[in-house]
């Protein structure tokens, strides 16, 4: 019995660290500027990645902490969008309501500025790296003197909300993929 627990978890921590080689996060400041960069190597196609990059009506139903998503406009590659969510990292809860801006640079990436709300002025960008696998990188870029972020809590906060953003987006692209 005992060697086959031990074989299970050989497995199961076999299976963790392969999950884990295949994403990864950087967290940087700058001065007052907050970089945190996390990424995934996926075995879907760019076209099903890029499907649920700019699914922006059915965010909610799969990032946590996106109640609505809202295009506003839509002209000549970008659109505005209106988001209401809520972050949430342990104890801190904060909600928010705000438009974006984003550029699609099909098969490629988008690149989002948060135009009003409480991430006025943060930067977000996803960036698709063709190849099998397809590596996808999410990058926030955000000033530390603007974030709605109590300032010795924002580096984490940033890292735990890109890191959940990074899985969520390769579970449903994986998801889509095995339709």
């Amino acid at each position: 019995m005992k060697m086959v627990i031990q074989s299970l978890l050989s497995i199961w921590l076999g299976l963790a660290s392969a999950v884990a080689a295949e994403t990864g996060i950087t967290v940087r400041q700058e001065g007052m500027r907050l970089i945190v960069e996390g990424w995934l190597k996926t075995s879907v196609s760019p076209a099903t990645a890029w499907t649920v990059l700019t699914d922006y009506v059915r965010f909610p139903e799969f990032v946590p902490g996106i109640h609505a998503n809202q295009v506003l406009e839509s002209r000549n590659g970008g659109k505005i969008i209106e988001q209401r969510g809520e972050v949430i990292s342990g104890q801190f809860r904060m909600p928010y309501t705000g438009q974006m801006r984003v550029e699609e640079h099909a098969g490629e990436g988008l690149e989002i500025l948060f135009l009003s709300g409480p991430f006025k002025d943060a930067r977000g960008e996803w960036n698709m790296q063709p190849g099998r696998p397809l590596k996808l990188t999410y990058r926030m870029d955000m000033d530390l003197m603007k974030t709605p972020f109590p300032p010795p809590l924002a580096p984490a906060i940033a890292e735990q909300q890109v890191r959940t953003w990074v899985e969520v987006f390769g579970r449903e692209m994986e998801r889509r993929k095995a339709k």
